[in-house]
C-alpha cells in the first residue's frame, strides 16, 4: 500500500473514531475512486475493505454494508478472480458484522434447563428479520453469488458459514430458521450440530432422530450440479458431529434410515447398486418413518433426483420441505 493511502486511511479512521460517519463515508468512497482513476486498483481495494470493517466496528452496518457492496461491484468491473485474498476481503467483512442484543436462547442454551415448549409464533424470528441483519444478509448473499460465479464455490462455503454462526450467535432458536439457510450451504458441521441439539431440546425428546432425518435431506437437497459432492461431504460432517454429541447412541428406525440413505448416497460413485441401497432402507423403514413428517417423503424423492437420476413423482415440498417439524415451523414463521 502507498504511504500516501495509508496516511488517507489513519485520516478516515479517525473521523470515524469522532463519530462523524457520513463525512467518513464520503472519504472512504472519494480515496477509493482517487486510487482507482490511478490504476491503484489493490489499493483501492484494500480502501473498500478497512472502510467496510472500521465502519461496522463502530456500528454502521448501513455504511459498512455500502463499502462492502462497492468492493463487489469494483472485483466484478475489474474481473477480479475469485482467489484466496479476493474472497478472503469479503469473508473478513463478515466476521466484522458487529454483535447484536440477542433475543433468544443462543449457544449458551445448552448449559440452560431445556424449554418443553416451542417459542411462540409472535416472537419468532424477530430479532433476525431486524433491518440491520437484513443489510448483513444483502451483503452475503451478494458475495457468496460473486464467488459462486467466480468458481469459488468452497470459499462461499466459508462465508455461508460464518453468516450462520452470526446469526446463530446473535439470536439462537429466535434467529435459527434464517441461520439454517447458510448452514446448510456452509462447512461448519459441528457449529450446526449444536445448533440442531440446542433447537432439539425444546421439543419432544423422542424426535432427536428427526431433526437429524430433517437436516441431513435439506443438506442433500440444496446441491445443484456443480455441489452435489460438497453437499454430501457436508451431510456426512454433519451426521458425524450430531451423533458424537449424543450421550447415547440414536438406535431408532429413524436413526438407522437416515445413515443408510447417508450410505447410499455416499456408494453413487462406486457401487451400481448404490439406489437398491436406498430402496430397501425405504422397504425396511420407510412406511414408519416417512409417515412422522408428511415432507419427508418428498425430500426422499428430490434426493433420489439429485444423486441417483431417479424421476420425482411430486412436488415434495417447498424449499425447506419441512425440515424441522411443527417446532421448526414455529422458529421460523416470522422469517
Amino acid at each position: 500500500m502507498a504511504a500516501s493511502v495509508a496516511k488517507t486511511l489513519a485520516r478516515i479512521k479517525g473521523t470515524v473514531a469522532e463519530g462523524a460517519y457520513y463525512e467518513a463515508q464520503q472519504m472512504y468512497k472519494t480515496a477509493f475512486h482517487r486510487s482507482k482513476a490511478r490504476n491503484q486498483l489493490a489499493d483501492a481495494l484494500q480502501i473498500l475493505q478497512e472502510g467496510a470493517i472500521t465502519q461496522l466496528a463502530h456500528g454502521q452496518v448501513t455504511c459498512g454494508v455500502e463499502l462492502g457492496m462497492l468492493l463487489i461491484e469494483a472485483y466484478t468491473t475489474a474481473g477480479t478472480p475469485a482467489d484466496e485474498a479476493s474472497v478472503g476481503r469479503l469473508l473478513a467483512i463478515v466476521l466484522a458484522f458487529p454483535p447484536l442484543p440477542a433475543v433468544g436462547s443462543g449457544p449458551g442454551a445448552a448449559t440452560s434447563a431445556p424449554s418443553t415448549s416451542a417459542p411462540s409464533s409472535s416472537s419468532a424470528g424477530q430479532g433476525s428479520s431486524s433491518p440491520v441483519v437484513d443489510e448483513c444478509a444483502r451483503f452475503v448473499a451478494s458475495a457468496v453469488k460473486w464467488a459462486n460465479k467466480g468458481g469459488a464455490i468452497v470459499s462461499a462455503r466459508g462465508i455461508h458459514s460464518a453468516f450462520a454462526a452470526y446469526l446463530w450467535r446473535n439470536f439462537g432458536t429466535e434467529g435459527f430458521g434464517r441461520a439454517l439457510l447458510h448452514f446448510i450451504r456452509g462447512d461448519d458441521a459441528d457449529t450446526f450440530a449444536q445448533a440442531l441439539h440446542t433447537c432439539a431440546r425444546q421439543g419432544p425428546a423422542e424426535e432427536v432422530d428427526l431433526w437429524l432425518l430433517r437436516a441431513l435431506l435439506q443438506v442433500l437437497t440444496a446441491a445443484n450440479t456443480h455441489t452435489r459432492m460438497g453437499q454430501l461431504a457436508h451431510a456426512r460432517a454433519l451426521y458425524d458431529a450430531f451423533t458424537a454429541a449424543q450421550s447415547t447412541p440414536l438406535d431408532t428406525p429413524t436413526a438407522h434410515f437416515a445413515e443408510l440413505l447417508l450410505l447410499a448416497v455416499e456408494h453413487v460413485p462406486v457401487s451400481p447398486h448404490a439406489h437398491k441401497m436406498l430402496q430397501c432402507a425405504k422397504q425396511r423403514y420407510g412406511d414408519g418413518v416417512l409417515r412422522r413428517d408428511g415432507q419427508l417423503a418428498g425430500q426422499v424423492e428430490r434426493v433420489e433426483a439429485s444423486y441417483f437420476g431417479v424421476r420425482r413423482r411430486g412436488a415434495g415440498g417447498g424449499p425447506l420441505g419441512g425440515l424441522l417439524g411443527d417446532l421448526f415451523k414455529s422458529l421460523t414463521e416470522a422469517h
